[in-house]
């Protein structure tokens, strides 16, 4: 009878129809094995039990799922903070750049009254370099008859106190060690005398900038950390360029950052000159590749090349600033003619890590050292100008257009050393 029934089962309700069946028969003779063993009382227990159970698996799966919920709003929360705060930040940023571009440049890129006057103004920028140079070798030779060991001790703590560096320090040093022994130089007066010729002398390594008529379009790449003033220092660049009656285009290829293209722009607008300008996350180097070829293409005179500011240390940013060049020179084959270094006078030493690091990514050509005004560590460009066979092209000694200017070694020089 039992068979005739599978048979049954199997035949119109098929396979599965059939292994329930079974399963069920199976689970109800186990259910019935438990209940003939167990009370009334203890069977109810049991089911008490097992509800307890259900609630308790439910309610730790209801918990698990509030807490992915939860999890999920957290991070969409935090997300929506991080773009407030970046929106925050851009618009502060926009605020600065707007009333730092109606304080630095007038409508016109025309000259003012002070740039008649930047020798002054240079002389008054440095004077913390100065007094620091001057008054460190002063205190250092303080009291001093002759030169002897510990003179010399003093002397080196006293350069590298300027920020001159290491290597310029031993070589002024080295000179200074070469006279005593042949006792060319025996007394601490005649020592400052040589200490200033020996400063002077490396300060007058002077390449003048190249003329913008031997080049047609003449590429400048502006390269440097972040905050250094690229953006800045570019727009400054191109309103004396302007001035001087040249035709200008700015590439902006700092397109990690909004506010960046923004600010060139303004500059752009500022200075009167055409920009190429793309959204922000573009690859970079497409930037530079249409700017450059627009100006061949245009016959401008002057294409100024942004970039991102990049750590010195980050080796792929550093990478991807030489596929800039390689790309620029697709087009123009000898360019970019200028690769320069924006440093901050500000940060002394660590300028001279970053020039080391910058050469052997870009080809430097010169040099930009901004924020001399306000800084007792000016003494850097001694070293920059000592240490490596780069030139350095400007000098910024304040916000306005007129505080940049190509750097004059004799001019610089007087100012320290007046």
């Amino acid at each position: 009878m039992i068979f005739s029934v599978i048979w049954f089962v199997f035949t119109v309700f098929g396979s599965g129809a059939l292994v329930a069946g079974l399963l069920f028969l199976w689970t109800g003779g186990q259910l019935g094995e438990v209940s003939g063993k167990l009370t009334p009382q203890q069977a109810e227990l049991h089911l008490a039990e097992l509800e307890k159970q259900r609630q308790q698996e439910e309610e730790a799966q209801e918990r698990q799922q509030r807490e992915v919920r939860l999890d999920r709003l957290q991070q969409q929360n935090e997300a929506l903070q991080d773009e407030i705060t970046r929106k925050q930040e851009e618009r502060r940023q926009q605020r600065v750049l707007t009333k730092r571009f109606g304080e630095a440049i007038s409508e016109a890129p025309t000259p003012t009254p002070e740039s008649q006057n930047f020798y002054e103004k240079l002389r008054s920028g440095i004077s913390k370099t100065r007094e620091q140079m001057i008054d460190g070798l002063s205190n250092a030779l303080l009291g001093k008859k002759e030169i002897d060991e510990e003179v010399l001790d003093s002397l080196e703590e006293a350069l590298l106190g300027a920020d001159i560096g290491p290597e310029t320090t031993k070589q002024i040093l080295e000179v200074v060690t070469s006279q005593v022994d042949r006792q060319e130089l025996r007394d601490v007066d005649a020592l400052r005398e040589v200490i200033k010729e020996e400063i002077v002398r490396i300060l007058q390594k002077e390449v003048p900038i190249p003329n913008v008529a031997d080049r047609k379009p003449a590429v400048l790449m502006i390269v440097g950390v972040n905050g250094v003033g690229k953006t800045t220092t570019i727009g400054k660049i191109a309103a004396q360029y302007r001035r001087d009656g040249h035709r200008v285009l700015m590439g902006a290829g700092d397109t990690f950052r909004a506010a960046a293209i923004e600010q060139l722009t303004e500059w752009s607008r500022r200075a009167e000159c055409d920009i190429i300008a793309k959204s922000q996350g573009v690859d970079p180097s497409s930037v530079m590749y249409e700017a450059v070829e627009k100006a061949v293409r245009e016959e401008y005179d002057v294409v100024i090349c942004d970039t991102a500011g990049r750590l010195h240390t980050k080796k792929n940013l550093m990478e991807e600033l030489r596929k800039m060049v390689r790309v620029i020179r697709k087009i123009v084959p000898d360019a970019p003619h200028e690769v320069l270094l924006v440093l901050d006078a500000t940060t002394g030493q660590n300028a001279i890590f970053q020039a080391r690091e910058f050469r052997e990514a870009a080809d430097l050509t010169g040099i930009v050292l901004t924020k001399l005004d306000g800084t007792a560590k000016g003494g850097v460009i001694i070293g920059i100008v000592n240490e490596f066979d780069i030139p350095v092209r400007y000098i910024g000694v304040g916000e306005g257009i007129e505080d940049l200017r190509p750097y004059d070694a004799k001019q610089f020089t007087d100012s320290l050393f007046p």
